[in-house]
């Protein structure tokens, strides 16, 4: 299945969903980048996992980006059976309280790659059954990910 044929089958159950496209000297690959609003991401993920056609049965990461406006989550999807690739990107505009839904019920591997984006980016995660810092101590103050965080200094500088 190629990228239209990917984006059809996905609008048809998910019309409002938007292709986004590739940047003129934008070097990718031939995944197909969809954004996706965080109220119906959970939505989504499930019936890309689940719909046969589609099958996306390996989440291969999770990561964030600070763009200082607003943050974005990435999900990587790959369809080890029919052999396609996704992308999702999940823009949150509210930095004082950015929260996405947790995919862990979906795919069991987003478990500490979001632990590991709340605990460095502070990116909350509903629904995840055991989101605290994996990282860093229980009592660090801030989220060093960020690129308003300020360090301040520590018992080792």
């Amino acid at each position: 299945m190629n990228s239209e044929q990917l984006l059809a089958s996905i609008q048809a159950k998910f019309p409002e969903l938007q292709a986004i496209p590739k940047v003129q000297g934008q070097v990718r690959g031939d995944e197909l980048y969809l954004a996706v609003p965080p109220e119906k991401l959970t939505e989504l993920c499930r019936f890309l996992r689940f719909d046969p056609p589609l099958a996306f049965d390996f989440l291969s990461f999770v990561t964030s980006v600070d763009w200082k406006d607003r943050f974005e989550v990435v999900y990587y999807l790959v369809s080890t059976l029919h052999k396609h690739k996704l992308v999702l990107k999940v823009n949150l505009s509210d930095r004082a309280n950015p929260e996405v839904p947790s995919v862990t019920e979906i795919w069991a591997a987003a478990d500490w790659q979001e632990r590991e984006i709340f605990d460095l980016m502070g990116i909350r995660f509903g629904g995840h059954y055991n989101l605290r810092r994996i990282l860093l101590p229980e009592d660090w103050e801030g989220y060093p990910l960020r690129k308003d965080y300020v360090p301040k200094p520590d018992r080792y500088d």
